[in-house]
């Protein structure tokens, strides 16, 4: 889909992905403390952000966020809201986005798997480009169980083939299916959370289950 494809989506109220707040995990990891920026690591990137809930319900919990979108004007008061915690929105194409290193966390939820999925590569590098060393991925693994054969989007991926889009310098941490779901979600939805590795690293990590 084209940026003016999901621009009209939206103009017409047609967003079945917009769970109207932040993900239930999200707001679970958040208020578990297992999501917390760190002292002097509290930069937080959200591609394919949409009407920003995620994006909002992160800097509430202390992380400066860079929420991407390539829809002009998805949430008039996002941007506002953003920068009064010091992030920003960014009207762009976030698959060509250069965070130049600068980010700690980038947390995806409904991007990657709303991408064709011969775009992964370039969402890997994007990530690549824009996450510091030892910087985490969080993102929602969604729609899990789908057939493949459906298309999409959402279009069906695990946490192995998003492990192979980040790369080898990236390892899978942890995978579980989430505490907290979307009941209106037919397909399954788990959390994965991936750490790249740092620039003395003897060895790369390599992605794998846990």
């Amino acid at each position: 889909m084209t940026a003016a494809d999901w621009a009209a989506r939206y103009q017409a109220d047609d967003t079945p992905w917009d769970l109207g707040g932040p993900h239930p995990e999200l707001a679970r990891l958040l208020e578990a403390g297992d999501l917390a920026p760190a002292a002097g690591r509290d930069r937080a990137l959200v591609p394919g952000c949409g009407n920003g809930h995620d994006a909002r319900a992160l800097a509430a919990a202390g992380w400066r966020v860079t929420a991407l979108d390539c829809v002009e004007g998805v949430d008039a008061a996002l941007a506002s809201d953003l920068a009064a915690s010091g992030g920003e929105l960014r009207i762009t194409d976030a698959l060509a986005f250069d965070g130049e290193g600068a980010f700690d966390l980038v947390w995806d939820h409904t991007f990657f798997c709303a991408i064709d999925p011969t775009a992964r590569e370039r969402w890997g590098e994007m990530v690549g480009r824009s996450l510091a060393q030892d910087g985490t991925v969080v993102a929602l693994v969604f729609p899990g169980d789908k057939p493949v054969e459906e298309g999409g989007p959402p279009h069906a991926f695990d946490a192995v083939a998003m492990g192979e889009a980040l790369g080898a310098t990236f390892g899978l941490l942890h995978c579980a299916p989430v505490e907290r779901g979307v009941a209106r979600r037919t397909w399954s939805e788990s959390v994965a959370r991936y750490r790249r590795a740092a620039a003395d690293a003897s060895a790369a990590p390599q992605a794998g289950r846990s």
